[in-house]
């Protein structure tokens, strides 16, 4: 009787499911406006942010998209911080910049406004 009820025991114990563990890797935050988002873009695209910022400047993630169907960098200024920046919203419209590739330099497409965000 002992032995089945000691049977009965080991039985459940390893078919119970194990207690769940963690494995999740450590999380890593990125500074919300961080400077490379600038940096890390064709020199064209950086020089006419420097221009209009006329000082140190830093971008939040969403500042820059590029679509490589149309070879083009879009760029929210929404996204921008700097000390020189002029006004770039008119109510829920923010001002865009469009570069698109030429040759082996960008130029500035179009400049217009088109509703905040994404």
């Amino acid at each position: 009787m002992i032995v089945r009820i000691l049977l009965l025991a080991v039985s459940i114990l390893l078919l119970s499911e194990p207690p769940a563990i963690s494995k999740g890797s450590a999380v890593f935050h990125e500074a919300v406006y961080d400077p490379h988002h600038i940096t890390d873009l064709p020199a064209d695209v950086r020089q006419y942010i420097a221009e209009i910022c006329r000082g140190k400047a830093s971008a939040a993630h969403d500042f820059a998209t590029y679509s490589p169907r149309e070879k083009r960098w879009r760029i929210n200024l929404e996204y921008l911080q700097c000390g020189g920046l002029g006004e770039f919203r008119r109510g829920n419209q923010c001002e865009d910049v469009d570069f698109i590739e030429a040759g082996s330099h960008y130029r500035l497409a179009s400049k217009a406004y088109r509703a905040c965000g994404f």
